[in-house]
């Protein structure tokens, strides 16, 4: 006879390494990536609030995941809940104050994709058996790249930001579907 979970513990562990919910954020991501590209030159409120509203649920997913992972290091759980506090900060940030620059939205996703893609890329190097480890590094040298060069180049125009936000999330929503495949081998294995 099976027991429910009373533990809220056991709770967020289980979502925390469901495949499903790593599937349906690969897909979101897809999605918002190519509605993005589909119409770059929409008005920065748009822009700010599809992008607001994906950095805000990406952080809430690393936060469950920060949590969930008993497995991990207290070091490295710690990482991946400053990037998920990062994360929604900038997210409500983009979403509160949708009609500012494109120079600040552009040095903020800079600053994200940087210190993110650094995270990412620390995490998934320091854990030799996690599953898509290799997705991860490549996930997190692209976003780190990615951030560079909005960094570089501040006044970047919404257009070409949008087609690299698009195309950035476009490739994410891929790897984070791949990601979900493997995780669900495992659930099964």
């Amino acid at each position: 006879m099976a027991t429910a979970q009373t533990d809220p513990g056991d709770m967020i562990q289980t979502v925390g390494r469901s495949w499903g919910w790593i599937l349906f954020f690969g897909i979101i991501s897809i999605l918002a990536g190519i509605v993005i590209t589909a119409h770059p030159s929409s008005s920065v409120f748009a822009f700010a609030i599809l992008w607001g509203a994906w950095l805000f649920v990406a952080g809430i997913f690393r936060l469950v995941e920060a949590i969930a992972d008993s497995g991990e290091t207290g070091g490295m759980r710690v990482l991946m809940a400053i990037l998920g506090i990062l994360s929604i900060l900038i997210g409500l940030f983009f979403m509160r104050h949708v009609y500012q620059t494109v120079a600040i939205i552009a040095f903020l996703l800079g600053l994200f994709w940087v210190v993110g893609g650094i995270i990412e890329f620390v995490v998934a190097v320091s854990h030799r058996d996690m599953p898509g480890r290799g997705w991860r590094i490549f996930m997190g040298i692209l976003g780190f790249i990615a951030g560079l060069i909005v960094l570089a180049e501040p006044g970047i125009s919404l257009v070409t930001l949008a087609w690299v936000l698009g195309i950035w999330l476009v490739v994410y929503g891929i790897m984070e579907i791949v990601v979900s495949l493997q995780v669900r081998k495992l659930e099964h294995a």
